[in-house]
């Protein structure tokens, strides 16, 4: 059971043509990857257009891998439809429940409720506007719901994101946080103070989405292959946004200029106004935005450097119950992943999105 509150505290594709482009591909079935496939191009030929290709990930990530970009020739891909049932339907599996709920819940000091931090303004992920929230509202609720021990929680929207982390997280006046994705801690030397912060004071759960993340610039530019050939150039990142995706493959100031707009989307604008040569955005929100300008035209996304940003719940080291209340998380996410609502629940809300934004 839980408690969804809305706490209001607010601060002031263009694609290369794939050389087996003439094979069909049919949603329900498994496709076999031929030479010339991209993801894109194979959700082009089964849904009529590329931006879905991230549904096709989701299903087949285990045998894809971190690297989108690189399909290997001959393995067995299964295209989702981006209409059809897995099943029993949340709904009707009484795994979703009314929102909108003021169910009181228990607080004592040996039995309080696991209360967890969301936001808004970032769809399709976590929005007011969307669907229960948005997919990681609801994945984290799916996940609860369905732990095995059945626990008490709270799911509150404060909107003021950039205190999620420190003070709210860190001091644990919440217990766990949605929405991170984790730096790689091995390089410390180059993250930059965020990162090295988020290294240093928070545990990640299992994944909760493996977000795909391009590279998108004007669609006249030379097609791009390797990180190293965005030296000397101006990459848009969101404000806020971690820069440890960059830090990973040593984009890093002085090697390059970072541009920080106000939201991801806003960086698709940037390229389009040239007040950015990249931007760095999730396919699914630089699908939306081009898609709303009518610019498929104008804007490329580099295939081959698109990757996977695995998004995470995270909660303070330092927390007094961080291994159970991780454990509960973890938990309930196998439950949801084994019985395909996962997978549901992210096809629901991708095709929402992307069907709102065409």
């Amino acid at each position: 059971m839980r408690i969804l509150n809305s706490l209001l505290i607010t601060t002031g594709l263009c694609v290369a043509a794939s050389a087996a482009s003439a094979q069909a591909v049919t949603c329900g079935q498994d496709y076999i990857v031929a030479p010339g496939d991209y993801l894109s191009t194979i959700a082009e030929r089964a849904y009529g257009e590329t931006g879905s290709f991230n549904l096709i990930y989701s299903a087949n990530a285990d045998t894809i891998g971190p690297n989108p970009g690189l399909i290997n020739v001959g393995d067995r891909l299964f295209i989702p439809c981006l209409n059809g049932d897995l099943g029993e339907s949340a709904a009707d599996a009484g795994a979703i429940r009314d929102t909108s709920t003021t169910e009181q819940l228990p607080a004592p000091a040996e039995d309080r409720p696991i209360r967890v931090l969301t936001a808004t303004g970032w769809a399709p992920f976590m929005d007011e506007d969307q669907a229960q929230g948005g997919l990681l509202t609801e994945i984290i609720n799916l996940a609860l719901e369905n732990a095995d021990n059945d626990p008490v929680y709270q799911i509150d929207f404060i909107n003021d994101d950039g205190a999620h982390l420190n003070p709210l997280i860190v001091d644990h006046a919440y217990d766990i946080s949605i929405g991170w994705s984790q730096p790689n801690c091995d390089i410390m030397d180059k993250l930059e103070d965020e990162s090295q912060f988020r290294c240093n004071n928070l545990d990640f759960s299992d994944p909760l989405y493996e977000e795909v993340l391009g590279y998108f610039s004007d669609a006249a530019d030379p097609v791009m292959n390797a990180h190293v050939e965005m030296t000397g150039k101006r990459i848009c990142r969101a404000e806020a946004y971690t820069l440890a995706p960059l830090e990973g493959v040593d984009l890093t100031e002085p090697t390059i200029t970072i541009v920080r707009a106000p939201t991801a989307a806003d960086c698709i604008n940037f390229v389009l106004e040239d007040k950015a040569d990249i931007a760095l955005v999730a396919v699914d929100v630089a699908d939306g935005r081009v898609s709303e300008l009518g610019a498929g035209d104008r804007v490329q996304m580099h295939e081959a450097l698109t990757f996977v940003d695995v998004l995470h719940a995270v909660i303070a080291k330092t927390h007094p119950q961080n291994e159970e209340i991780m454990a509960v998380v973890n938990n309930g996410l196998g439950n949801i992943k084994d019985s395909g609502l996962w997978f549901q629940t992210v096809r629901r809300h991708m095709t929402a999105f992307r069907a709102a934004n065409q």
